[in-house]
């Protein structure tokens, strides 16, 4: 399936710049489920439009380039996100300890969420923009 927001014609995937930094804290083997130290609170409960991607869960798993790697976070509780890493590679890829950058369904409730910006440049952090707060 294409990138949601490909389908709506609101913008292409290289066009999306806020991902959350996450780390994975736990691996379920027996399961292939992988926990991160992103939840709702960093990524929001917004789950997108369904309607075009019932599977949107609530944001794409990307790799630390930021290329996405199909996976998407299945279930959020407040701190953590999970989601099924869907072959053998990927799991055994994904360490404890192992970062990945979520690319969240709805930016501005997960930028709202945050207090400032890492700018990164080809995985390298070059500035950081604090979030002005209020109307």
């Amino acid at each position: 399936m294409k990138f949601v927001p490909e389908i709506l014609g609101s913008c292409r995937f290289e066009d999306c710049a806020l991902t959350v930094l996450a780390a994975v804290v736990h691996r379920d083997p027996a399961r292939r489920r992988i926990v991160v130290d992103a939840g709702a609170i960093a990524l929001s409960k917004d789950r997108g439009p369904v309607d075009i991607d019932s599977a949107c869960g609530y944001g794409h798993v990307l790799d630390l380039e930021g290329n996405d790697t199909g996976l998407r976070i299945e279930s959020v509780s407040q701190e953590h996100g999970t989601f099924f890493a869907d072959s053998d590679a990927m799991f055994k890829s994904l360490k404890v300890g192992s970062r990945v950058r979520i690319l969240a369904n709805h930016s501005c409730l997960t930028a709202a969420q945050h207090s400032h910006f890492n700018v990164v440049d080809k995985n390298k952090i070059i500035d950081r923009w604090e979030i002005h707060r209020g109307w």
